[in-house]
């Protein structure tokens, strides 16, 4: 093994958990990866992704969010709203727009054009994960919960080959019978989220909860590889089963 590589910075990202009150209780949105993709290929997961250069100049969205002054993750949460346009064709704003997006143009100025605001003050902050620090690729992901406000969610052919709204418990249970691959972040936010039934519950329940950052650890030895985290976090779950290390530690075993 090579004790000597450098550990590489994480980058920021974002994902967004979004909500809505279903037949039989609540429900959440998830992108099905398609097989072809290299890493967690045919896993669920949330919508979400990198945060660009673009989400970190405050000045670009000045009169395009919701909210007082400039919030400290506030390049998180446009980062988390434009990658869920992007990929689901959603768009949390301050008002529901009825009229025809100029989807072409920059997402700023779409924004401007349409009249209306990012909803970055309706998010609540969920969950915060860093990657290992063996990981080649690493990122500092911050995790919101927000309502869903009616868009039809439409799928990019590309990533993602298709969105479902699932219960969060039932996801779980496909999990356990192996119907369905989950990396561990998602189970545990999956498993935090089914505390809830509804989503003014779930909404309540994330505000009342302090967000701890939540940085796995990886032991490597001659039995295997293991991914634990701090019980402090409050998942109730402080280790990734074999199911989610064939997901994820692919990665670390090519690199150690």
């Amino acid at each position: 093994m090579n004790t000597h590589r450098k550990i590489a910075d994480p980058k920021p990202a974002s994902s967004i958990m979004v909500v809505r009150d279903g037949p039989s209780g609540l429900e959440v949105l998830m992108i099905e990866r398609a097989k072809t993709m290299k890493f967690a290929p045919g896993a669920f997961v949330f919508p979400g992704g990198k945060v660009d250069r673009s989400d970190q100049q405050n000045w670009r969205w000045q009169g395009l969010t919701t909210g007082r002054g400039v919030m400290r993750d506030f390049a998180y949460r446009v980062a988390a709203l434009r990658e869920l346009f992007e990929e689901a064709g959603i768009l949390l704003t301050d008002r529901q727009y009825s009229g025809r997006l100029a989807v072409a143009a920059p997402f700023a100025t779409m924004l401007r054009q349409a009249r209306v605001k990012l909803d970055i003050a309706g998010m609540v902050p969920f969950a915060h994960w860093v990657t290992p620090e063996p990981m080649p690729r690493r990122f500092d992901t911050h995790f919101y919960l927000a309502p869903h406000n009616g868009d039809e969610a439409m799928h990019d052919g590309n990533e993602a080959i298709s969105f479902r709204w699932v219960s969060p418990r039932k996801v779980l249970n496909d999990w356990e019978e192996d119907k369905i691959p989950l990396m561990f972040p998602t189970r545990l936010n999956l498993m935090k989220l089914a505390r809830a039934s509804t989503v003014n519950e779930a909404l309540r329940q994330a505000r009342r909860t302090k967000v701890i950052r939540t940085l796995p650890v990886v032991d490597m030895s001659k039995e295997g590889v293991s991914i634990s985290i701090d019980p402090a976090t409050g998942y109730g779950v402080t280790a990734a089963t074999p199911k989610e290390l064939s997901v994820e530690a692919g990665g670390i075993a090519k690199k150690a």
